[in-house]
């Protein structure tokens, strides 16, 4: 197994380097006004590996304050990845204001389902508790990326490029998350390195994905345009599909009823 850990070391340094290009592509692009909460998710994962680095290098790899100090940043790189799927999430249905209500409460329950469930079954034991809700995260971000594209589909919602992207880069990494932490590595446990490989296989692709959409300018907006008429709009432009407006129209005013009443 000595040369799968070298080859797990190659493959974390290649990761870094494509992550880096990541967050620099995105700063000089100034992606960041669009996607802030992807590129504090990539910077907050960059932060972590610098800190672990840090943190094996005086402590040691398999010393006991590496490892709590690790359980500790992930909790800050969870929170900064969730926050970057409400973000996919807001792409896609953010012009619809009923829709988005619905959907960001739908989003804010899955978080406390999360972390109610991970704190729950791991007894208030902190290890035990991360890893709960990152499995339970990843399971999380699988469905709520498949619902949300069935949804788009279904009501011929067309999503950009780039959010489409980042939604596949998350959805492979999370899918792989979701069975190596709850399959592999309990019933195969003699094979962890072989599935912390494929795993850093997982997210250098991902990277891959997400630097490939990032490296092209972002598009310029188009102010002014010419309007054409509603028949043409209804035929060309998924936007404004008549049962999605019609479904926003009653989101909404289901909203606006709850707030008079409370």
């Amino acid at each position: 197994m000595a040369g799968l850990v070298t080859y797990e070391q190659w493959l974390w340094a290649f990761s870094i380097a494509v992550e880096i290009a990541l967050f620099a592509s995105m700063a000089v692009r100034k992606y960041y006004r669009s996607y802030p909460a992807f590129f504090s998710y990539i910077g907050v994962d960059l932060l972590q590996a610098g800190a672990l680095f840090a943190a094996y290098s005086y402590w040691g790899f398999n010393a006991p304050a590496s490892e709590h100090f690790s359980w500790e940043t992930q909790v800050v790189v969870l929170c900064a990845r969730a926050w970057a799927i409400a973000e996919i999430c807001r792409h896609l249905l953010g012009q619809y204001a009923g829709i988005w209500a619905l959907a960001r409460s739908i989003l804010l329950f899955c978080a406390a389902a999360v972390a109610s469930f991970s704190i729950y079954t791991a007894g208030w034991k902190w290890s035990k508790t991360v890893l709960a809700a990152d499995t339970g995260l990843e399971f999380t971000i699988g469905v709520v990326l498949v619902v949300l594209f069935l949804f788009a589909r279904y009501y011929e919602i067309v999503p950009e490029p780039t959010v489409r992207i980042v939604a596949i880069g998350f959805f492979l990494f999370s899918c792989f998350r979701v069975v190596n932490d709850t399959i592999l590595q309990h019933s195969l446990a003699r094979y962890v390195e072989v599935w912390r490989l494929l795993g850093g296989l997982a997210f250098f692709a991902s990277l891959t994905l997400w630097l490939s959409a990032f490296r092209k300018p972002v598009p310029a907006l188009v102010s002014g345009p010419a309007l054409l008429p509603g028949e043409i709009y209804r035929t060309l432009a998924p936007q404004v599909n008549l049962r999605l407006r019609r479904l926003n129209d009653q989101l909404s005013k289901l909203g606006s009823s709850r707030a008079r009443r409370s």
